[in-house]
């Protein structure tokens, strides 16, 4: 059974079968704890990306937009459910088809992972390692959403991380995840580790540093430049294999620095580069 809406304001280039990029949203954000409102960000994102300037080129790419997940509130366990159940008929339906979700809270991307092998390094943009064993007795929370990954036997790394506790810095040292803040020279060395791997980018919006980004759900000070990401996920594609990603924790309801925005136009030109390498 399918969990997909696809009443949206995008229309695709193809269809799933001849996809090179695959669009699915996942407006959830019910174990949010601080500033609720991300679940407002897949369309929100959307709306902005249709108003962004496009290469003609672009109209001829291979990208669908194969809607939102219904997702459901209060309920982690059975939204996850649903996005897996998504992703993986879309990869049954075009097995080399590169998912490209946008939340909603960083727990999302443990379903987005669905069909991927397991020696898939997953690397996460973010200002927390999100390594916690639960918060607040809810083990499939936002703030652990990286440990579950790791427990399901995925290699993790973290770029930005500035605040997180002892016991998860523990943990990261016991099972191997490697972690960095936002030093260039930190950056460069960990992706460097990275070449030749195939790799899982999610971007949870708070590793951007508040003041260029403000619209998240979780702002901490200091943090990454907008040329950081771009410079990371060109890394990746180009040194690297892409397999897949997302961008989470976006909060239009906060958004007084155009961060919709800017998500928009990272969407987008991950979009073109990869379609256009996949063409």
């Amino acid at each position: 059974m399918l969990y997909l809406n696809r009443n949206l304001i995008l229309e695709s280039n193809c269809d799933i079968k001849e996809a090179a990029v695959a669009l699915i949203g996942v407006p959830f954000d019910s174990t949010s704890s601080y500033r609720a409102g991300s679940r407002t960000a897949p369309l929100e994102i959307r709306r902005e990306f249709f108003e962004l300037e496009k290469e003609e080129t672009f109209f001829g790419l291979p990208f669908c937009d194969i809607g939102n997940v219904e997702a459901v509130p209060g309920n982690a366990r059975e939204t996850l459910r649903c996005v897996e159940d998504s992703v993986n008929w879309a990869r049954q339906e075009n097995h080399g088809v590169f998912i490209l979700g946008l939340g909603g809270e960083h727990t999302i991307t443990h379903a987005l992972l669905a069909g991927l092998p397991k020696d898939t390094f997953v690397l996460s943009l973010d200002a927390h390692l999100d390594l916690k064993d639960d918060y607040l007795g809810e083990k499939w929370s936002h703030a652990a959403v990286m440990r579950r990954i790791s427990e399901s036997g995925f290699d993790v790394g973290v770029i930005g991380a500035r605040s997180f506790t002892s016991d998860e810095d523990d943990y990261a040292r016991k099972h191997g995840i490697v972690h960095c803040g936002c030093g260039r020279k930190d950056i460069e060395k960990l992706l460097g580790n990275l070449k030749g791997r195939r790799v899982y980018l999610t971007l949870d919006f708070d590793a951007i540093s508040p003041h260029i980004a403000a619209g998240v759900s979780n702002p901490e000070p200091g943090g990454l430049s907008l040329e950081d990401v771009r410079f990371i996920y060109n890394r990746l594609i180009q040194k690297s294999t892409l397999a897949g990603a997302d961008i989470v924790e976006v909060n239009p309801l906060y958004d007084t620095t155009a961060t919709t925005v800017m998500a928009a136009g990272i969407m987008q030109d991950i979009i073109v580069k990869v379609a256009g390498k996949k063409r």
